[in-house]
């Protein structure tokens, strides 16, 4: 071995076993040019070094170690499982090299390489970054998973937030109805949001009815709504009595007002129905010694129509009951992972609170909310180098301290609350509309889509985790690029420089798939190779992984900027965001729809649990 001077050490890649079913490779950081040298990289690639497979098997092992390994499934239907030892050097503390390993593997699939000489290649540039000079060493074991370790390739389209409607069921019909209310929809308007024949939609709507679902509109025989089994007609005189509420509910998905209904005591509901499509519903009552309201959003997200029915509604409500002192906006959202820590990460069914804790990228404190309304663009390049964000934190936080301040009695006073509401859901939902029971353990997968065909599995940190958690920190939410049309793409618009891949900001074709040769050497993973439908899902994962990171997000929702601005335009103080956690996106997932119903009892009981402690207002 020689050695040499250089003010940088060298990265080296060295095979330690080689064989058809069996690799191991290390990544090491190296002042010494070894004697089975193969290759000196140079000109971009300057600072690499290869080495040949030495036939002795006998190699150090690595010390002070994080472990992280993640399923990939290969051109030939095998699957593939890649383990990582990230070996630091000594006095790294273990918050650090979670931090590290976490930027590691979060720029590693950025933009997963589809073969294995493109994996390393990146393996090896991203040691050579500033970033992770704490990282002395890397062992990435690659093997073919045995029977007894294989698990079922997911599905795509369960983890996709745009999936599109193959065949239309009755569900979907339920789905579209529970969205719209409290107003109502037309047969017309249903059938072309999910774009099928009326007569489909008529055949459908006459079941729900049967069962009890939907019923028509009064005087509109045209249109439909959602039957609300949890609703007490209240009369207006009876809305303004004298015990005014001083805590109001803010839901938006069906089962999440379900859930806030059921934990609501002595309520009514006064529903004021408008044909315009501006529909209200209060749902009043007691939760422990506070008045409170409740009402439901007929719809969120980032359209235009959205943002502002979603902040009328949220006005309507707090001029209407204007001795409000606490806001709590409760439902679903999607957790955003940490691949490596235990204490950091978030599992489905836990809880995340809304907490301007810690410190973003910046130094700058980091906000209760963030909300990216626009894109930062380089007018040269027209990419995009940041995010244009509404920021918000409440100046009152009463409600968020007594979680952040919270003892073991009172997760444990929270999950007793969740044990008996969901069993009381359960008995009293009419027909079994949800099963707000805890799904399957093995239906909480911790995916990352690799192109619009196929994803990676990995571990969680914390595989024993079975009672949810409680978190608080930064939620999130932003827009989307959004998504080119079939139409759109051309050969001709892929390159020219005016058409809508420029102007989206899709990132350059990935290179051609290339062949497999049927052993691990050569084999890829397998992508789609729709190059604009790739290009975009890449673009949205990547900025939705760097907005996280810089405002250290928690957890993702639909998107409540509206009506948080509302809140604060109405001098209201002391506000909330509860979110239980159905999927690893923003809640609204296929596979989140499944999670969706615990997730929002969770965030019900939590709800609960917080008034139960703050004291009732004079």
């Amino acid at each position: 071995m020689t050695s040499v001077s250089m003010s940088s050490p060298l990265i080296s890649f060295t095979p330690l076993i080689q064989t058809p079913d069996h690799n191991l490779v290390r990544i090491s950081r190296t002042h010494n040019l070894p004697d089975e040298i193969h290759l000196v990289a140079g000109g971009q690639h300057k600072g690499i070094i290869i080495n040949r497979l030495t036939h002795s098997q006998q190699f150090e092992e690595l010390q002070n170690c994080l472990p992280w390994n993640f399923s990939v499934w290969l051109g030939n239907g095998k699957q593939e499982i890649r383990s990582f030892q990230f070996s630091f050097y000594s006095g790294v503390s273990p918050s650090e090299q979670s931090a590290v390993s976490q930027r590691f593997i979060k720029d590693l699939f950025s933009s997963f390489p589809k073969d294995y000489a493109n994996f390393f290649k990146l393996c090896l540039k991203l040691m050579q970054k500033p970033d992770f000079q704490q990282l002395e060493a890397i062992d990435v074991d690659m093997k073919f998973a045995q029977a007894n370790e294989a698990i079922p390739m997911p599905d795509v389209k369960e983890y996709a937030n745009d999936a599109e409607i193959e065949n239309v069921t009755i569900g979907h019909i339920q789905d579209v109805l529970e969205h719209a209310y409290p107003n109502g929809l037309s047969v017309d308007m249903i059938a072309e949001s999910l774009r099928c024949p009326q007569e489909e939609i008529d055949a459908y709507l006459e079941e729900l009815e049967k069962t009890g679902v939907a019923q028509r509109v009064p005087n509109q025989p045209n249109e439909w709504i959602r039957v609300d089994n949890f609703s007490i007609p209240e009369s207006q005189h009876q809305a303004q009595s004298k015990h005014h509420p001083t805590v109001a509910i803010i839901t938006c998905l069906f089962v999440e007002k379900q859930s806030i209904d059921a934990i609501i005591e002595n309520s009514s509901t006064l529903h004021k129905y408008s044909k315009a499509g501006d529909s209200n519903v209060y749902t009043i009552g007691y939760i422990g010694e506070h008045r409170v309201v409740a009402t439901k959003l007929a719809m969120i997200g980032d359209s235009r129509e959205a943002i502002t029915s979603a902040g009328s509604i949220t006005t309507r409500l707090l001029g209407s009951f204007q001795h409000v002192e606490h806001v709590i906006i409760v439902g679903v959202g999607g957790g955003v992972p940490h691949y490596t820590d235990p204490n950091l990460h978030v599992r489905l069914g836990d809880v995340v609170v809304s907490h301007g804790s810690g410190f973003r990228d910046s130094g700058k404190k980091a906000d209760a909310y963030v909300y990216a309304h626009n894109f930062v663009m380089n007018r040269k390049t027209e990419q995009i180098e940041g995010f244009a964000t509404h920021e918000w934190s409440p100046k009152d936080n009463v409600l968020v301290d007594i979680v952040v301040n919270r003892n073991q009695s009172l997760e444990e006073e929270w999950h007793q609350t969740a044990d008996r509401l969901m069993n009381e859901l359960n008995e009293t939902v009419k027909g079994n509309e949800y099963d707000f029971c805890k799904p399957p353990a093995e239906s909480d997968v911790l995916t990352m889509q690799i192109g619009p065909d196929n994803v990676v599995v990995f571990p969680h940190p914390n595989p024993k985790h079975s009672q949810p958690n409680l978190h608080c920190g930064p939620i999130g939410a932003m827009v989307s690029v959004r998504k080119p049309q079939l139409s759109e793409v051309t050969p001709a618009a892929a390159n020219d420089t005016n058409g809508p891949s420029k102007k989206e900001n899709i990132p350059p074709s990935p290179p051609p798939k290339s062949k497999s040769n049927g052993s691990m050497n050569g084999e890829v993973p397998t992508v789609d190779q729709g190059v604009e439908d790739a290009n975009w899902l890449n673009l949205n994962n990547q900025l939705k992984d760097k907005f996280a990171a810089d405002n250290q997000l928690k957890a993702f929702d639909a998107g409540f900027d509206s009506v948080i601005a509302a809140i604060n335009g109405s001098r209201i103080d002391s506000w909330v965001l509860i979110r239980g956690l159905a999927d690893y996106q923003q809640g609204s997932t296929r596979l989140g729809r499944q999670w969706q119903p615990y997730a929002s009892v969770n965030a019900a009981a939590l709800v609960r649990t917080i008034l139960h402690h703050v004291p009732p207002s004079k």
